[in-house]
Formats: structure tokens, sequence, C-alpha cells
């Protein structure tokens, strides 16, 4: 079994029209369903199709889906947005949504401040998560083309009447001398149709197919007639890759819009194939758990005056072998904490960030053992998980590590699980109070965050 990612096909923009033959499901993030808590999930089963089973596999870390006694079973993880799979449609909708949402995404991913949310796309459950982010590429579209469209001097070798450029003056050797009435020629023509603009149409076209919403399809349409004379083609990965590593100080205005047709790429709908067929399911989910890791780092980066956070810092001397005691010469795992937190004099401890709702849902026991041996590693003898939460009434909980015979003395190791107030975030990223007082909020913000 192989997992691909479907291609658009080098045509026009094509409305994409919703299944009606499916069932369909809505579900909120880090939930579960059943046939008792949802009657029309009763009877439906995956039966034997081979394609809808093999997706379900495929997917299980980001959606699980299994046959129950009554009908199929749905719970979610961290990841939002929809997939069709076997009978069902199944939407996943984020605790946050419509203008604080989009203002944490645009903040996270460093893209311009546009007002793209308008009432036609809000709440985020009428529509989904993948059309804020296609909103945002629009406007990054829009901006791009109000200052004109990129062009580039490409090479041109032709015979021509006039000469223009370098004549070849070795092909006119290895031709036997002037033939006709023309000479041959290596110039440069300025075209618009070139790498950055075919991804840059290719991604408008992927999120022309992505969308159901007409007024956000049109505008889409609209932008691609100013790409007409930019070939299209499907969007490939390492064409994204080339175009992002070959940008300039001159093109450096367009990396915004590569960042959201790369997100969008990234959620582009799954294909599961087998020996026996190919099984091809359009669905858009993005992790709302690396999204929220993103955003923690730059806040945390951009707001500690005096202390700094290294992302994914590798932890050293957590697991040794005794002397003698690693006969295979195995390796030891090196835990890598979402954050770790230095002052002048060192490492002070470590932090996780997950966008699960703790205070309302709750954490696996895996994640506090996890967190224990990052407290274990750390000076202080503390670690923090930061969690993302819109409920006003969401405390700090500590969870101290004691040992269930001996007890020490001193004070015990601790996990600290933080809530982040996403609201509160939100509004200090979107704050239209001067620039002094934001920034002085925001450090507060921040510094409450890492405190241990």
């Amino acid at each position: 079994m192989r997992l691909i990612w479907p291609l658009m096909k080098p045509t026009m923009l094509k409305y994409p029209q919703p299944d009606d033959e499916l069932t369909p499901i809505t579900l909120n993030e880090w939930d579960r369903v059943e046939a008792v808590s949802r009657p029309q999930l009763v009877g439906t089963t995956l039966g034997n199709n081979l394609g809808a089973q093999s997706l379900a596999l495929a997917i299980r870390r980001q959606v699980d889906v299994r046959e129950g006694y009554k009908g199929l079973e749905v719970s979610t993880t961290s990841f939002v947005g929809h997939i069709a799979v076997g009978p069902l449609r199944i939407n996943i909708n984020p605790k946050l949504q419509g203008l604080a949402l989009t203002s944490l995404v645009r903040y996270a991913y460093g893209l311009r401040d546009f007002e793209v949310i308008g009432q036609t796309l809000t709440p985020t459950a009428q529509y989904g998560i993948h059309d804020i982010l296609i909103s945002l590429l629009a406007a990054e579209i829009e901006e791009l083309l109000h200052r004109g469209l990129l062009r580039r001097y490409i090479s041109a070798s032709e015979m021509l009447i006039s000469p223009r450029g370098r004549i070849l003056v070795e092909k006119i050797a290895s031709r036997g001398g002037i033939l006709d009435g023309t000479l041959p020629c290596l110039h440069f023509q300025r075209h618009a149709n070139w790498k950055l603009n075919r991804v840059l149409r290719s991604g408008l076209d992927l999120a022309g197919s992505m969308t159901t919403n007409r007024d956000l399809y049109r505008r889409l349409r609209r932008l691609g007639e100013a790409f007409d004379a930019v070939e299209t083609a499907p969007l490939q990965g390492r064409d994204l890759d080339e175009v992002e590593r070959g940008l300039t100080r001159l093109t450096a205005t367009s990396r915004p819009a590569l960042t959201l047709i790369r997100l969008l790429f990234g959620m582009h709908g799954t294909s599961i194939e087998t020996e026996t067929s190919s099984h091809r399911t359009p669905g858009f989910l993005f992790d709302m758990n690396l999204f929220f890791q993103r955003l923690l780092s730059r806040f945390l980066h951009e707001n500690l005056d005096d202390l700094s956070i290294r992302d994914e810092q590798a932890t050293k001397g957590m697991f040794a072998y005794a002397p003698l005691g690693n006969p295979k010469g195995r390796p030891l795992p090196r835990p890598r904490p979402d954050f770790a937190l230095f002052s002048a004099k060192g490492l002070i401890g470590f932090l996780d960030a997950k966008y699960r709702d703790v205070w309302e849902k709750s954490y696996p026991a895996d994640w506090l053992y996890q967190l224990s041996m990052y407290a274990l590693s750390s000076p202080n003898q503390k670690s923090i998980l930061l969690y993302g939460t819109t409920s006003s009434e969401a405390r700090e909980e500590r969870i101290e590590i004691r040992h269930p015979v001996f007890w020490g003395a001193g004070s015990n190791p601790t996990v600290i699980f933080r809530p982040v107030q996403l609201q509160e975030l939100a509004m200090l990223l979107h704050s239209s109070e001067e620039a002094s007082a934001k920034w002085r909020q925001r450090r507060s913000f921040a510094r409450s965050l890492v405190t241990f």
C-alpha cells in the first residue's frame, strides 16, 4: 500500500461539487462519535470497499474510522478540515473560528495583515479552515499583481531576419555558411512565463479545486485570468522546493503566497494505491498541532527579552547504557522537546506545545510520562505543557512526581499544564493600540507562558 497525493490536471478551474450521496458527520477536534450518539451512523459500514478500508487505515493518525457493533465509529485528533471515507463525509471544526483564527494563522506563517474573511466565510464550520487559507492566498496574489506580474529574461536561440543579441558564428560555420536571409542568434526575451509564476498559477488552480464557496471560487477565476500568459501544470512538491530555494531580494515578496500554497498542497486529498486497485478520495486536513507549535515558536522568539527559546532542542544525557551494558552497540533515543528555555546562565527547562484543550478533554497518559522525563532532565526539575484553550475558566494544573516507596528531601519534580488563551493571544496579535502598549502586553503574556 502506498500513500500518495493527487495532483491537479492542467485545465481550467472546475468548480467542485460536494457528493450529496455521502452521509455528513460533523465533529470537533479531539472528539468521538458512534451510532449511539449519532443516529445517522446506524448501519453504516465500510463493507467490502477495499479502497475505503485502505484509506481508513492510512489516515488513522489523523481521523480514526472503525467498524462498531451498530455502525461506524469516528475519532478525531488535532487535524481539522474534511475528508470522505466510505459512506461518510467527515467535517472536523477547529475550536477557534472566524477572524481570531485568521489572525493567528496570519501571524504564525508571516503573512501580511489583510482583512480577508467577510461574513460569507465565517464561521469556519460552514466552509472549512481551507477557505481561510485560500482567502489569504487570494489576498497575497492580489497584492503581487497590484505590484505587477514578475517577469524574467529567458534565453532564446532562433533564426532571425533582423539580427538581435549575439550572432552564433559557430552555428553558421556548422551549416556551411549563410544559406538564406536569416542568421542564428542568441537573445533574451522578458517573459512572465517562468517557474515562480507557473507555481503561483498552479497554486491558484489547486485552491480553486478545494473551495466550494462560489464567491471565493469566482475570485480565484479572476486572479487566474491575470496569469493567461503563464503555462499551467500539475503542482509538484519539487517545484515548490526549487522556487522557495531560488527566492531572492527581488522575489521575496512571493514567499507568503508560496507558504500558503505549500499548506494547501499538504492538506489536499488523499489517495491509496494497492496491488489490485486505486482509490482516490478528496479531502483537506490541516494539522492544528503543528500550526500551534509554529505560532508559539514565533511569539516566544519575538517577545522574550532576557530569555531565549530553542526549537526542538535534543536532550543530552537523559539515557545512558551502564558500563559494558550495550553489547549490540544500540543507539539511544534523544528526546526533542518542542522548546528549550535558556537564560544567559544556561538551560532553564523544557516546554511542549499541544493544541488539544487539556482543560476540557484531559490528556493521554503517555503525555504525562513524556513530560515527566523532561522534568527529571531539567535543571529546575520542572516541565511545562502549553495547550490551546478557548475556555475562560481554564487554570494551571501541577502534578508532582513522587517516588512510590522512598521519599526524598526537598521539592518533587513537577509537570505543569498551562493553558494558552487563544482569544487573548489573537487580540494581542491583532490589537489596534499603539505599538508601545502592544509590545508591553505581548512581553507580559510571553513571560507568563514560560515562568516555571
